[in-house]
């Protein structure tokens, strides 16, 4: 038994003892050249060798014009023309410093690698023969068939086919260029993983940004996260980011912002997409639109939104659809669609449009609004627009016409221009605003109407106009209202109908659960519905040319209160 645990005490003192155990070769280095001669140099002896010079070790062969060769420590330093080849890996560099118990290769000045389609470029170079393992610093730059990186410092692991790289580290693709600080490069794939802040810049001149990803060169397809796309016009941020550069198609996803360079737009939702192709930016999922005024914000929310880029100023735009909720003091709305041109900052809103102004309701086919030094300046109603303002006792003043144009001054209606077909009704009530008089009825062609603390005060009608006073015995429910009256305050959007994350007790996940409930009974409710064919178009009313007063082109009064086309409170005509 003690014999037997002699010897096997005998091998791992051996093991030990053998240069392999600790990583060191049990090979000399053999050499030859044209000339040899010895010396001694600092106590130590050394062979000079000169002229074709050859060493070899293993399966490594080293050439070199110069060579001094230090046997006992078993380490050559080379000078001049240097090359090693180690199968199919092949170094030149001007000199060489070969440690050959370790198989340690240090290469400095001019230095270059090869393997297969790979080179490897820098003045300073370590390579580890047997773990093939290639490592440079003070700069270097890779490059294959596909791609060129460079870098500060870098590693290329032979035998695992990656290399990693730090400092300052740029890829140069056949379609965009990265910049990083860390990145990990698969030679055979190669797909690149990057690990913090990265840059991408494509030929066309979009930049992304990230915090680390994986792009993958050869099918020009990455991924990323928490970055950023930088196009023309716009940022696109989110989460997670995704590039396609063969299809120029970047996509992103949670936490999703799209914002505008040139003015205070902003864009968030749950995802989003970049066509580079097209120019086109949208967003979807609980996407919103802020605009940033000087003294307030305007909210709009809808289904998606769409920024579009173009070389024309005039044709650039975001788009909205559907399901448009408008909200900012002073004024609310909602619409099925939504066009605002960057150039002259117009917002359109299209199919069934209803604007809100305090105790105004404002429709029309078509209403857009003028935001002008960071302020609503104008409202613009293209056909069918109609005007419902409830007074202090819950009467439906109506103004109708064609178009009307609203004016405003501290984001207030200040007056209203109607052009054609101009209709109104008008409850006169006594001072104090408490008791009715009467109702006004006037039809012409044109008409201003003016508002005072967010109120109408008076109005002028031009055009042969025709006017009619009912007092209030004769009011009946039809005579009170205009055709097409809708009154529809239940729709009007509050602040957290448009921006729901503002409201402190808002749960997105519950958001959710209830937007999908109210989708499917939606969905339910249409199955339902009877197919009826839809409604008559308005009649044209006709106007009563015997209620003008005679030889008065206009009607024009600044108490609107005033009862018209009666004796004791009749208006006089404008020329009178």
């Amino acid at each position: 038994m003690l014999k037997i645990l002699q010897y096997y005490t005998f091998l791992i003192v051996l093991f030990l003892l053998t240069p392999d155990a600790w990583g060191q070769s049990n090979e000399r280095i053999k050499y030859k050249a044209d000339e040899l001669e010895y010396g001694r140099k600092n106590g130590e002896n050394y062979r000079k060798l000169t002229g074709n010079v050859i060493f070899t070790q293993k399966s490594t062969t080293v050439y070199c014009d110069t060579s001094y060769f230090y046997r006992k420590r078993n380490v050559m330093e080379a000078s001049g023309n240097v090359r090693i080849v180690d199968d199919s890996i092949v170094i030149t560099s001007k000199k060489l410093n070969y440690e050959g118990d370790q198989r340690m290769a240090k290469l400095r000045e001019d230095v270059v690698y090869r393997e297969g389609e790979r080179e490897l470029y820098t003045d300073f170079l370590d390579y580890d023969l047997d773990a093939e393992i290639a490592h440079y610093f003070n700069s270097g730059k890779l490059i294959d068939t596909t791609n060129v990186l460079t870098s500060e410092v870098g590693y290329y692991f032979s035998l695992d086919d990656y290399a990693q790289f730090y400092t300052d580290v740029v890829l140069t693709a056949p379609d965009f260029t990265l910049y990083t600080d860390t990145l990990r490069y698969n030679t055979i794939t190669k797909v690149a993983y990057t690990f913090g802040p990265t840059k991408i810049t494509t030929e066309d001149g979009t930049t992304l940004h990230a915090q680390g990803g994986e792009f993958r060169t050869v099918v020009d397809e990455s991924e990323f996260i928490e970055g950023n796309v930088e196009t023309e016009d716009y940022y696109l941020e989110g989460d997670e980011l995704f590039f396609d550069e063969a299809e120029k198609y970047y996509k992103a996803i949670s936490n999703v912002v799209l914002r505008a360079k040139d003015e205070d737009v902003i864009i968030t939702g749950d995802e989003g997409y970049y066509d580079r192709r097209n120019g086109i930016s949208k967003v979807y999922g609980n996407p919103l639109m802020k605009r940033i005024l000087e003294a307030d914000t305007f909210y709009l929310a809808a289904d998606t939104l769409v920024a579009i880029e173009s070389k024309y100023d005039s044709a650039k735009r975001i788009l909205a659809y559907h399901d448009i909720k408008v909200y900012k003091e002073g004024l609310q709305g909602i619409a099925d669609s939504m066009a605002y041109f960057n150039q002259d900052s117009i917002i359109y809103f299209y199919k069934d449009p209803v604007m809100w102004n305090n105790s105004n309701q404002i429709t029309g086919d078509t209403i857009s609004l003028e935001v002008s030094e960071d302020e609503i300046k104008r409202m613009n109603l293209r056909t069918n627009s109609f005007l419902i303002s409830e007074d202090s006792i819950g009467n439906y003043n109506q103004i109708k016409g064609r178009n009307m144009l609203a004016f405003f001054e501290d984001n207030q209606i200040d007056k209203i221009d109607v052009n054609g077909n101009g209709e109104i009704l008008y409850f006169a009530l006594e001072e104090g605003d408490s008791l009715l008089m009467g109702m006004n009825k006037i039809f012409c062609a044109t008409m201003q109407i003016r508002f005072q603390d967010q109120k109408l005060s008076s109005f002028s009608v031009y055009t042969e106009p025709e006017a009619q006073f009912i007092p209030p015995h004769e009011l009946t429910p039809e005579v009170q209202r205009l055709d097409n009256f809708s009154w529809r305050s239940s729709e009007r959007p509050t602040l957290y109908d448009v921006a729901p994350y503002l409201d402190p007790d808002y749960d997105p996940k519950t958001a959710a659960i209830l937007k999908a409930k109210g989708a499917l009974e939606d969905l339910t409710e249409e199955e339902d519905e009877p197919k009826v064919a839809p409604p008559n178009p308005a009649k044209s009313l006709t106007p009563n040319k015997g209620m003008r007063p005679p030889g008065a082109p206009g009607l024009n009064t600044n108490n609107p209160n005033r009862a018209i086309n009666r004796p004791s409170r009749g208006l006089k005509p404008d020329d009178e």
